[in-house]
């Protein structure tokens, strides 16, 4: 079951998964948010006119204009943060780099467990 999140935790969970998806390449940007439930037919490619490249702010707007637009709506929020947790780390884990989305999270005093964002301790375990 999910843990209830506040609309805090929740918009500071997204700007620390936010982080991490820019550092994902730009062609896998649109890819990882529409799988995380963003509208994909309201997010552009991102490829420029000349198609010789990858353009990261309109690929980066759109997600970040959805996100506003679910501002009254906290169980959207709440579930497709939990979906953009769980992309992430399936892609970073696809690297060998799962590490980076958990310190992500963990700096906002959760770890990201069975598909739940889970309170941990100071030392970034979770209390029994």
């Amino acid at each position: 079951m999910a843990s209830p999140l506040t609309a805090n935790r929740i918009q500071e969970l997204y700007g620390s998964l936010r982080r991490v998806l820019h550092e994902c390449p730009a062609t896998k940007i649109r890819v990882i948010a529409g799988a995380a439930g963003w509208d994909l037919g309201r997010i552009p490619d991102g490829l420029d006119e000349g198609a010789t490249g990858t353009r990261r702010p309109t690929i980066e707007s759109a997600v970040d204009g959805q996100w506003l637009e679910w501002a009254e709506f906290e169980d959207i929020r709440s579930t497709n943060l939990r979906h953009l947790a769980q992309e992430l780390i399936d892609f970073y884990t696809s690297r060998g780099m799962e590490d980076r989305v958990q310190r992500a999270i963990l700096k906002n005093g959760f770890r990201f467990e069975n598909g739940d964002f889970v309170p941990v301790d100071a030392s970034g375990r979770i209390p029994e």
